[in-house]
Order: C-alpha cells, then sequence, then structure tokens
C-alpha cells in the first residue's frame, strides 16, 4: 500500500541539482506547512540535473458519492528517505471524467473518450510513512534554471537498480507487517 495524496497535492517544488540528492517541498490542501522531501537518489533523466517547480494546472476530479476518504493525518511534514521513480515524461491516459463514470462506461463495454498526456509521476519513499506516489495529468511541471548534470547511461542504470530496490525492501516491510498482525489476531 502507499500513499496517495494526489487530489491533495497544489504545488510544490524539488531541487536534484546536487547528483544524489532531491530535497524540496511539496503543499497539500489540509496541511498547515508543506511536506518537506529530502531524498537520497536522483530523479528519472528528464529532470535529474534540474530544480523544477509543480503547479496544480487542473482540480482532480473527485466523486462525489465516493465515501473513501483515506485519512492523511498520519503524514509526517518530514518525508526523508529515499526517491522512487520521478518523471514528467510518462504518458498516459487522460480522462475528463470521474472514475465511478469512467468505471460504469467501462463496464458497459464503452470506450470513454481519451486524450494521451504527460503525467507527473512522483515516488518516494519515506523514513516516516513509507511510498509515497503522486501521478496526475492535472499537474505541470516548471523546469528553473539551467541543467546541473545530466545522468550517464550507467548512472541512469543504477538509478534504476536502488528504485527496483527500494520498492523490493518497502514489499518486504509490507509483507512482515500484515504476518505479524495475522499473527496477534490468531493469538
Amino acid at each position: 500500500m502507499a500513499w496517495r495524496p494526489t487530489h491533495l497535492m497544489q504545488s510544490g517544488e524539488l531541487d536534484n541539482t546536487t547528483p544524489g540528492w532531491t530535497i524540496g517541498w511539496l503543499k497539500l490542501d489540509g496541511f498547515e506547512s508543506p511536506l518537506q522531501l529530502k531524498l537520497a537518489g536522483n530523479c528519472h533523466p528528464d529532470l535529474a540535473g534540474w530544480k523544477f517547480r509543480i503547479h496544480r494546472i487542473e482540480p482532480e476530479l473527485i466523486d462525489e458519492d465516493d465515501d473513501h476518504n483515506p485519512d492523511y493525518s498520519g503524514i509526517k511534514l518530514d518525508q526523508s528517505g529515499h526517491v522512487g521513480d520521478i518523471t514528467a515524461d510518462q504518458m498516459i491516459k487522460h480522462f475528463d471524467i470521474p472514475t465511478s463514470e469512467l468505471l460504469r462506461r467501462m463496464r458497459a463495454g464503452e470506450k470513454p473518450p481519451f486524450t494521451w498526456r504527460k503525467c507527473l509521476y512522483l515516488e518516494w519513499y519515506s523514513n516516516a510513512n513509507g511510498r509515497a506516489v503522486i501521478q496526475s495529468t492535472r499537474l505541470e511541471v516548471e523546469r528553473v534554471g539551467e541543467r546541473a548534470f545530466e545522468l550517464t547511461e550507467e548512472q541512469w542504470k543504477e538509478q534504476s537498480l536502488q528504485n527496483a530496490d527500494e520498492m523490493n525492501h518497502f514489499m518486504a516491510q509490507l509483507g512482515d507487517a500484515l504476518e505479524e498482525r495475522d499473527s496477534t489476531d490468531d493469538a
């Protein structure tokens, strides 16, 4: 499981101009102060070496009848940890209808209209909260200043391996937590 506060995301700024570090902040609705990110690792090649700002350009489409309101009160402001996949080049289908309507149409055999859009995919592994993911076609990335460095192919392969290791570590921790919960429930 991952924290997915995409609908809360308003703005932010990340800086990956120092090789091996991605630092910055994210402003989420309902939080008095921005989340502070200090992450070991680099962004994907499209954002590596850049300082960039994130802006909301459209609201997320939220189902008004959706009873699923996740509790984000446990998110800590200090989000130190490791980068996951951070890119603004991911292409995904963009739908201009709420999820419930999308699902209704798909179940009815319809093919809802869509456009392909670039998507911000922001994933990190927080020491305090575990995995967090923000993924949206309704957030825009603006690169600031000059690029400080570009990843070589070898550096990108190494970063990709580190990202996979972080995911594997997270999944192992999740599995351990579930086993512990099951053994406590059985006792």
